[in-house]
């Protein structure tokens, strides 16, 4: 079991996680979306963001076959055997941009309505982390909390670092500063 929030490096042996993010890295399939991380279309020109997603909500445990999901498929497979979870709802690569020296939070969100757990597995370093607010829905619009977000943890961008937590807890990303990209892969589990 975890924690509310559980942070682990050096998740997988050094030589399967160098394959694994050269694999991620040269993935040709991204897809570009107006908000990273939310639905809501707001100034294209900051909340853009690159993905590709490789299992969907609707037809869970269902790798799509492309570079890099063998090694996904057993990220993912780890991950459950660890944590004791029974299956992958959907599984995403991530990658935000540097766009310039300001702070830019992305909008708060969950990943999915339901119980369920959320990962981040980061591919590089950065100072662009994952902020985690206290609060927390199930069902419902973020919005409803907007201006009223606390925040319970940030947890900033390693090689080979895991992240897990209650995936009801509103949370977010940020732009980098420092490089020129942040890449991640998020998995939701029940």
């Amino acid at each position: 079991m975890i924690n509310d929030i559980s942070v682990i490096d050096n998740f997988l042996n050094p030589d399967i996680f160098s394959e694994f993010k050269k694999s991620i890295m040269n993935q040709t399939s991204w897809y570009f979306t107006e908000n990273i991380s939310g639905e809501e279309i707001r100034d294209p020109r900051k909340y853009y963001g690159f993905g590709f997603t490789f299992v969907e909500f609707e037809n869970p445990d269902v790798y799509k076959k492309v570079r890099g999901s063998w090694f996904l498929q057993n990220l993912n497979n780890k991950i459950m055997k660890r944590f004791n979870f029974r299956t992958v709802l959907r599984c995403r690569s991530d990658m935000t941009t540097y766009r310039g020296e300001d702070d830019l939070i992305l909008d708060p969100h969950i990943d999915l309505e339901g119980k369920h757990y959320t990962t981040i597995f980061y591919l590089n370093e950065c100072d662009a982390p994952t902020i985690i607010y206290n609060e927390k829905i199930v069902y419902g619009d973020v919005k409803n909390y907007s201006g009223s977000l606390t925040e319970k943890k940030r947890v900033y961008p390693k090689e080979n670092r895991l992240l897990v937590f209650n995936g009801n807890h509103i949370h977010t990303g940020m732009c980098p500063k420092n490089t020129s990209y942040r890449i991640l892969i998020n998995s939701n589990f029940k």
